[in-house]
């Protein structure tokens, strides 16, 4: 079913223009009495019927409300060293999909990507749209945020205060299996680049309470690490079952 992000909360005979009602009217060429979803982007849906079309947007009746349910409790920040090319956007869509609830690029002594400020803001504004399209397609309640970019020792200052934090290391010796079982319901997750972590970044990692993880004896790239990871957490948690389990 067609899903569309709105600002506040919609109810009785509500308008949707710009880009959403472009789509419904457009691409989708939706008719009246076709069903679609509105979120708030606050974690509840409202389900609508659509009576007509105006112009480029479409009206529609809003009935009663119920929260998303494609919100996980796990929140769960990928912190993604700038891999090289469009892997960014991959690792966001994807993440997205999987579940996490922030999207955070950094900067390590490995990344060969370099962003000044404009760069990095107009990178910024890419992804959180590709966010924004896969919170769409995937039927989450919230979009999820993608930060601007930061260096690593300052992530990792503001990660822990904030959770747990888990450090995906090629010489990593901690057990991603074990680490799970007494994981909390608030994990930074940490990828490096084409590279990797240098010894000293894994050591600065472990100052401020970082598990160095093992992702296992294969080598993943650095698009595929995040993904491996963010799936066995949110299957550890329970993230991965049928709603009606």
């Amino acid at each position: 079913m067609p899903r569309f992000f709105v600002e506040g909360r919609p109810w009785g005979e509500y308008f949707i223009g710009g880009e959403n009602g472009r789509h419904i009217a457009r691409s989708l060429r939706m008719r009246p009495g076709e069903e679609l979803v509105l979120c708030d982007g606050a974690g509840t849906d409202y389900p609508c019927t659509l009576c007509r079309l105006e112009g480029e947007g479409a009206w529609v009746t809003v009935r009663e409300p119920s929260p998303s349910l494609g919100e996980p409790k796990l929140q769960a920040t990928v912190c993604q060293c700038l891999p090289k090319g469009d892997k960014l956007d991959t690792v966001t869509q994807k993440a997205v999909e999987l579940g996490a609830a922030e999207i955070w690029p950094l900067t390590s002594s490995r990344c060969v990507v370099k962003l000044d400020e404009k760069t990095a803001a107009k990178k910024t504004a890419r992804l959180q749209k590709i966010a924004l399209e896969a919170a769409m397609q995937s039927g989450r309640g919230v979009v999820p945020r993608v930060l601007p970019p930061a260096g690593l020792q300052e992530a990792l200052c503001r990660a822990k205060a904030q959770g747990e934090l888990l450090f995906c290391y090629e010489k990593g010796t901690a057990s991603l299996r074990q680490a799970l079982k007494s994981i909390g319901d608030r994990v930074f997750l940490f990828v490096g680049p084409e590279g990797g972590f240098s010894p000293e970044e894994a050591a600065l990692a472990q100052s401020f309470g970082a598990k160095l993880l093992s992702l296992g004896p294969r080598i993943l790239r650095t698009e595929t690490a995040p993904l491996a990871a963010l799936s066995a957490l949110f299957y550890e948690k329970g993230e991965m079952e049928g709603k009606g389990l």
